[in-house]
């Protein structure tokens, strides 16, 4: 049987275009890289937000997510999701822009700057340089970004108490290579949804079962009813939770953020709030959701987290996005 050749690794160099001194990243993955999981990593590294669309452009050629309304405004997009890296970039030289906030227009360079032979110990993707600190989401581009550096370097300006209440402090200095790359492995890095590690209170019935099932599939411990439903990596899958469930994952967990900020919203009085996660990001949040419901004292807690978990789990077992 031949022997599998490893994944080639591309190194890019990405520049965030119209900022003097320049924001830059270099940074590596697998040459198979899908566009959505590129988006992704682009987000993590210049500390976007993912508030606004994107598209790549290559030449002439726009990837993006198709939208019902681009045939409204006569534009012509590629399906981004099925695309791999190495589809439209290959040899080192190639370049291509990333389009993130068609408002703010920030344009990102992005030039193959190298191909490399994958380390065996290193994770990827990962960042081996870079400069300066992303400017904030919704800054205006870099027009407004630049006037918001200004009004807050200088106490005396006009807009000076303005900038600094919406967004505090910021340092436009500020770039940690090893900030980058744990927020890399934490958005990345695979992992079965946290399993329980300790003795549970008693809980219903029903609930008790349906966990069971759940964590011997997660152990391997039976075979898998039907196998997993594959689907498009970015795939988001509606995760419906109750105000209470929402409310505890926002206000009593330890999750970032980007998980929890699109729970911000507070429903009607007696709906559910029904949000689109990826897989990713669903395993992230599985593991937080495990450790809250391991460290509950109260059993009515528990079994609160506890139904949150099964429902997570839930579609982590029934869906894979092959990566």
């Amino acid at each position: 049987m031949a022997e599998r050749k490893p994944k080639a690794i591309f190194q890019l160099r990405v520049n965030l275009r119209g900022i003097e001194p320049p924001v830059w990243r270099i940074v590596q993955m697998p040459e198979d890289t899908k566009l959505p999981r590129l988006h992704r990593i682009l987000q993590t590294i210049f500390n976007w937000e993912d508030y606004h669309l994107h598209e790549f452009v290559v030449g002439r050629q726009v990837y993006s997510v198709p939208d019902p309304d681009d045939a409204l405004y006569e534009r012509k997009v590629s399906d981004e999701r099925p695309v791999p890296l190495n589809r439209i970039s290959g040899r080192v030289g190639d370049s291509f822009e990333y389009i993130y906030d068609f408002g703010d227009n920030w344009r990102h360079e992005i030039v193959l700057e190298a191909i490399l032979l994958p380390e065996p110990a290193a994770f990827y993707p990962r960042c081996i340089g870079g400069a300066r600190n992303g400017p904030p989401e919704d800054a205006g581009g870099p027009g407004g970004y630049a006037r918001y550096l200004e009004a807050l370097a200088d106490s005396e300006h006009e807009e000076h108490e303005n900038m600094l209440a919406w967004r505090g402090p910021f340092d436009p200095e500020a770039f940690s290579l090893k900030r980058v790359n744990a927020a890399l492995r934490r958005k990345f890095e695979r992992r079965a949804p946290a399993k329980r590690t300790t003795a549970a209170p008693a809980a219903g019935r029903e609930l008790e079962e349906m966990k069971d099932l759940l964590v011997a599939a997660l152990q391997g411990r039976r075979k898998a009813a039907a196998p997993k439903k594959r689907v498009a990596p970015g795939t988001a899958f509606p995760l419906e939770l109750s105000d209470r469930e929402r409310e505890l994952i926002v206000k009593e967990s330890f999750a970032p953020d980007e998980l929890t900020r699109r729970l911000w919203v507070v429903p009607r009085p007696g709906q559910p709030v029904v949000v689109g996660y990826t897989l990713d990001e669903l395993e992230d949040l599985a593991g937080y959701v495990a450790f809250q419901s391991n460290h509950a004292k109260k059993r009515k807690i528990y079994n609160q987290w506890d139904r949150i978990y099964v429902k997570i789990a839930a579609i982590l077992e029934s869906y894979t996005d092959g990566q």
